[in-house]
């Protein structure tokens, strides 16, 4: 194993879950509207108790995902197409408060994801990214099938892909946005606000985007450097009313 690879591993994130950072979100901030990209077993769209939108081409819930939801609804189809079919803001009748990022782990799927679900936002609503903080080479790897950097990993089977360099576009392309980074385990959450949802900068600037950065690597850049920059934050925070203030309202 090379030094390289062995000197490009960070401390585990000692946060709570995000699981449990979303839950105190929904209690805390009371949203009238969540849309969540990427479902899975439903464990956090469970978490929801307003009107909600949830998305994903293979839904495997095996929980009560209704709650007392006044409203609940399910699009099994990919996010883009969902965008392509329908607009959020027709659905609720109203603009998205929260919205939880979680879909394919790849970066040019999740930017298109933030720039569709950012237009149907006010710009106080407040967007969640899911993974974007891998904890060693394996995690970031971007084919989930590549196990030759397993050995290295305290996450078995954890797979973040290359969403991380999505952080690293919109903080080079939009430097308005109010980014914030939170060491939730196990792989982070990044907290998005001060949203336009007029821009059309990423959409404008997608292209040359998503190529400038395709060929960046986490061993290249590397892993520590990434965590450096970005400041990351106490995720208790976001469990807190007093302190989230501070960071969002709704």
């Amino acid at each position: 194993m090379s030094t390289t690879v062995d000197s490009d591993i960070v401390s585990l994130l000692r946060g709570p879950r995000h699981d449990v950072v979303l839950a105190a979100l929904h209690r805390i901030l009371k949203p009238r509207t969540y849309l969540e990209i990427g479902i899975e077993k439903g464990e956090t769209l469970r978490l929801a108790h307003c009107s909600t939108i949830a998305i994903d081409p293979a839904f495997a819930i095996d929980q009560a995902v209704l709650g007392n939801k006044p409203e609940c609804l399910l699009y099994r189809m990919p996010s883009d197409r969902f965008f392509e079919k329908h607009d959020p803001v027709t659905l609720f009748g109203d603009r998205v408060d929260l919205a939880f990022l979680d879909g394919l782990h790849l970066y040019e799927f999740l930017l298109r994801d933030f720039i569709n679900v950012e237009r149907c936002c006010r710009r106080n609503s407040l967007v969640l990214l899911h993974d974007c903080l891998p904890t060693d080479l394996y995690l970031a790897r971007r084919t989930r099938q590549d196990e030759s950097l397993r050995p290295i990993t305290r996450i078995q089977g954890g797979w973040c892909g290359d969403v991380w360099k999505v952080v690293l576009i919109l903080r080079k392309y939009r430097p308005d946005l109010r980014i914030e980074v939170f060491d939730a385990a196990l792989t982070g959450i990044v907290a998005i606000t001060n949203l336009d949802p007029k821009s059309a900068v990423l959409s404008e600037k997608y292209v040359e985007a998503v190529d400038s950065f395709a060929a960046v690597e986490m061993r290249d850049y590397g892993l520590r450097r990434y965590f450096d920059e970005l400041n990351i934050l106490d995720a208790r925070i976001l469990t807190d009313p007093v302190q989230l203030a501070r960071y969002a309202w709704l």
